[in-house]
């Protein structure tokens, strides 16, 4: 575990950087997807689509994280704008995101879907270079457990639940790359990706030691996966349409 990396006489969080650079990659690749899919226009369109959204990430992040620590934050109301790259929920990073950018896309009176599709197609490889910074930061750890592959943090052996998360992302990765070369209707990579993002909250948040508990001792990730995988499917019964050409 490297929580700090030296630079100088800087000492960096090795999890805010890895961060940075996931999303400096996202930035990229989101840019280059965009062309390949819809040209110039729908390149510009994602890349006017930058700030709105790390702006409601940051946001719903940093909400999230403090509401359901209220025990801290409500004494220290200062932290809510405080530089705590550790602060930061990603249910309400994800949750902010999209709520800002369909505010922007209503304002701006453009097609949301295709630019969604897009995000689909690049999360998931910034999720799983923000999970490396997890794992050299000690954050998002797991619970102590018995098992083999189990690594040393914090006194005890724990579930690597960071890297859990970093192959859940590439495996999605995976799928929604064999999906982005059937014809669907725009939309429905998006829809897909919350459903595997849905899952991967329902399947690995039980394993994790830090988890945000409701009053009632539920797991607010796994809530929030729920949700999203009922939205997902729900969208996918009402407004996703396979092109005739998926089946061939």
């Amino acid at each position: 575990m490297y929580p700090l990396i030296p630079l100088g006489p800087l000492n960096l969080s090795s999890g805010g950087l890895l961060l940075l650079l996931g999303i400096m990659v996202g930035m990229f690749l989101s840019e280059r997807i965009a062309r390949q899919r819809g040209g110039a226009e729908l390149a510009d369109q994602v890349s006017s689509l930058t700030l709105p959204v790390l702006a409601g990430a940051l946001v719903g992040g940093r909400l999230w994280y403090g509401l359901f620590n209220w025990d801290l934050y409500g004494r220290n109301p200062g932290l809510f704008v405080a530089l705590r790259v550790a602060d930061l929920a990603w249910a309400g990073a994800l949750i902010g995101g999209m709520a800002s950018v369909w505010l922007w896309c209503r304002w701006r009176r453009c097609d949301l879907a295709p630019s969604a599709d897009v995000a689909a197609l690049t999360l998931p490889l910034v999720q799983a270079i923000a999970s490396l910074g997890l794992l050299l930061s000690g954050e998002a750890f797991g619970l102590p457990t018995a098992l083999p592959w189990g690594i040393p943090l914090f006194g005890t052996i724990r579930h690597p639940t960071q890297i859990y998360l970093m192959l859940a992302a590439l495996i999605s990765y995976g799928i929604l790359q064999l999906l982005a070369r059937r014809s669907l209707a725009p939309g429905a990579l998006f829809a897909a990706y919350l459903w595997l993002q849905g899952l991967t909250m329902l399947l690995l948040e039980p394993l994790r030691g830090d988890a945000l508990l409701t009053v009632f001792g539920l797991r607010i990730a796994q809530i929030v996966g729920l949700g999203l995988m009922l939205g997902a499917m729900r969208w996918g019964r009402k407004k996703i349409q396979l092109h005739p050409d998926y089946m061939r």
